[in-house]
């Protein structure tokens, strides 16, 4: 079955599928999915910068999600348009500005504390899914008590983005929920809001939701940036330069971003009738666009299938999106892997394993990865 969007990634190498559907059409109307596909970069960038190309809204009525779970839903930056869109964004902003350095050496040292040299590591499981949290936690004073509780939930906690919830996730998601607002709240007492609309109480709420946000997508983006990274170094063997490290490998984070991104794609819905390339799409059309296959655009990018950290447009990459909707978490996330690695790239070494990855459909997440030390 043709869908036009990669359903398996255990079967399907992204990159040749991308580059075989851009050779036919850069634009297309999909029946299968009833959804408008985009795999041209320069098509992608204008629907990702169109106003009138809005985030789809998650329905949460009659999910059995309780008012702070669907209040998160809500109130997400990067599920929302128009005022609500800023607002959300402008609370973003506010827990970034609050954000405080934290040594990564010792966050790894603190993960990796009981791995022995010589002894298989599950780089995905012990660093990934932990590490970008735990930054994050760390950086707003959050004590050590609460990031353990928090961290060992972000597999139940991620869920909440989820179209297809159990009968068994939905109370495991309220209970949870609830609990996260009332420990957070404790670790946001001097944020103050500007918003003359919201009182302080609105205010909180929304500081809460678009940190838990922000630790769901360190879940899997930041996961995947990591496992992405450490295969694309280890899969190329190129020569990190005696000096100048720091530039080197923020520099290869920025290829994988490109080369190997963890998302693939996005979607949006078309607010009133707009104009994509010479493609009319009318007002309630779904597009999806596949950053992943901009990413490896010929027009754009030299020798696109080829991972090179040194060619000298690798961060016009989609990978974040673009314009106001763009992740306002890719400097955190870039500076985060760059300096993993920096700290352990000639440590790693990965073993001979076959990959999978996960059932997802927007994301090629590497299941585990086992390395040693």
């Amino acid at each position: 079955m043709d869908t036009g969007i990669i359903l398996d990634w255990n079967t399907t190498e992204p990159r040749q599928f991308y580059a075989q559907k851009r050779a036919t059409h850069q634009v297309h109307y999909d029946q299968e999915q009833q959804s408008w596909i985009i795999y041209g970069y320069k098509q992608a960038k204008e629907a990702l910068l169109h106003q009138d190309a809005l985030i789809p809204q998650i329905e949460t009525n009659q999910t059995g999600l309780n008012q702070n779970a669907v209040k998160l839903i809500q109130q997400l930056a990067r599920l929302n348009n128009f005022e609500q869109h800023q607002q959300s964004r402008d609370a973003a902003l506010q827990i970034y500005n609050q954000m405080q350095p934290v040594a990564i050496h010792e966050l790894l040292d603190s993960l990796l504390e009981k791995t022995s040299s010589g002894t298989s590591v599950n780089w995905v499981e012990v660093v990934c899914k932990r590490l970008p949290a735990l930054y994050i936690l760390k950086s707003l004073g959050i004590g050590a008590e609460d990031c353990t509780f928090i961290i060992s939930h972000l597999q139940i906690l991620v869920k909440i983005m989820s179209p297809r919830q159990t009968s068994e996730d939905i109370p495991q998601l309220n209970e949870l929920i609830d609990s996260l607002f009332l420990l957070l709240q404790k670790y946001l007492p001097d944020m103050t809001t500007t918003q003359s609309d919201l009182n302080p109480g609105e205010w909180t709420t929304l500081l809460c939701s678009n940190l838990i946000g922000l630790l769901i997508q360190s879940y899997d983006a930041g996961r995947g940036l990591l496992t992405n990274t450490a295969l694309q170094l280890a899969c190329h063997q190129l020569p990190v330069p005696v000096s100048g490290t720091e530039q080197y490998f923020r520099e290869a984070v920025m290829e994988t971003l490109r080369f190997d991104p963890p998302i693939h794609l996005t979607r949006r819905i078309a607010g009133k009738d707009l104009l994509i390339g010479d493609h009319l799409i009318k007002e309630g059309e779904i597009i999806i666009i596949l950053l992943a296959a901009a990413n490896l655009d010929p027009q754009i990018f030299e020798s696109p299938l080829t991972y090179n950290p040194s060619r000298s447009n690798n961060q016009e990459h989609l990978t974040f999106g673009a314009g106001h909707h763009q992740c306002l978490a890719k400097h955190l996330t870039m500076h985060l892997t760059a300096e993993t690695f920096k700290i352990l790239y000639h440590r790693i070494q990965i073993l001979p394993q076959s990959l999978t990855y996960e059932p997802l459909l927007n994301a090629r997440l590497v299941k585990n990865l086992f390395i040693t030390l």
